[in-house]
């Protein structure tokens, strides 16, 4: 395995990519400063409410920039109700990680909707907190997450547990896959997590080391086999995702960092030319950024460098 220090390139490419967006957007998603910023995905853009503290509610704006709709999410027995994240499929439908408060404790779920808002399915996940959730083009759920102990549910469970698991789209679960011993004791998997899936495989950004930045990224076949592990280090925080129709990937250190292409030949991280400020993931085969600063949010597409 191969390890880069993103932080040795922070000057190896400056300024933007001198190409042009092959489309642009300006979506009524607003962004104001301090708050959480809107998120997209297959061309939906996601506004959680309220914007600063946990978020019990989002809007949706579809692909064309009208409203889809507006929805406050409930648990059942549930209270303080927040949620994880929310992803689209391409058709508008949409699946929701949420987290509640119940008589007995934590309550954690997923929630299924339709591209009219109409909730379809509900999953009790139990101890398993889903963290992340990306649905696949066959429409069934993927998450990432970690597990609860028994004896104190605010530490993660000491026995062996799936950190990915599938579900149908009727809620029903599929599979577990990526087990916890895969990575080292310290290491805390659902820092900073993400999952994106194409129509042939899963890719999970985990935390892999004792540092918080310390991550791999990880990819299964849709059985749940892993095909391939690329582990990096980042000094500049968070990182940017997107995986592409075509299963390229990219990557985006915090702060219109620059931009990494995993190059699966060579196992490596390899620079290439940012386009734009801030990545916010990928449509089909084009990766999308939104434009840094305040006010209605500026989405543009970029063909991959």
């Amino acid at each position: 395995m191969k390890f880069v220090r993103l932080g040795a390139f922070l000057f190896a490419l400056t300024g933007f990519a001198a190409n042009q967006p092959a489309r642009e957007m300006l979506s009524p998603a607003i962004i104001a400063g301090g708050l959480r910023v809107p998120e997209f995905s297959h061309g939906y853009v996601i506004v959680y409410q309220p914007e600063s503290g946990p978020a019990n509610s989002f809007t949706a704006f579809a692909p064309d920039g009208r409203l889809a709709f507006s929805k406050t999410i409930e648990v059942p027995g549930g209270t303080h109700v927040s949620l994880s994240t929310v992803d689209f499929d391409a058709e508008g439908n949409s699946a929701v990680a949420a987290n509640a408060l119940g008589a007995a404790g934590y309550l954690h779920s997923l929630l299924l909707f339709d591209a009219a808002g109409r909730q379809t399915g509900f999953v009790d996940t139990g101890r398993y907190v889903p963290l992340d959730v990306a649905i696949a083009p066959d429409h069934s759920i993927w998450t990432m997450g970690w597990m609860r102990g028994t004896g104190n549910p605010v530490m993660e469970d000491g026995q062996e547990y799936m950190v990915v698991r599938q579900f149908a789209p009727d809620g029903r679960q599929m599979g577990g896959f990526l087990p916890r011993y895969a990575f080292p004791a310290r290491a805390e998997p659902a820092a900073s997590p993400r999952i994106q899936v194409t129509k042939d495989r899963v890719g999970v950004l985990i935390g892999s080391g004792k540092s918080g930045n310390d991550k791999e990224w990880v990819e299964l076949d849709l059985r749940g086999n892993a095909i391939d592990r690329v582990r990096f280090e980042n000094d500049s925080g968070i990182i940017r995702i997107a995986l592409t129709e075509d299963d390229h990937v990219y990557l985006q250190a915090h702060g219109y960092g620059d931009l990494f292409m995993l190059d699966r030949a060579a196992h490596a991280w390899k620079p290439v030319p940012n386009q734009a400020s801030a990545l916010v993931g990928a449509d089909g085969n084009r990766l999308v950024y939104r434009k840094s600063g305040s006010g209605p949010m500026l989405l543009q597409w970029f063909d991959q460098p």
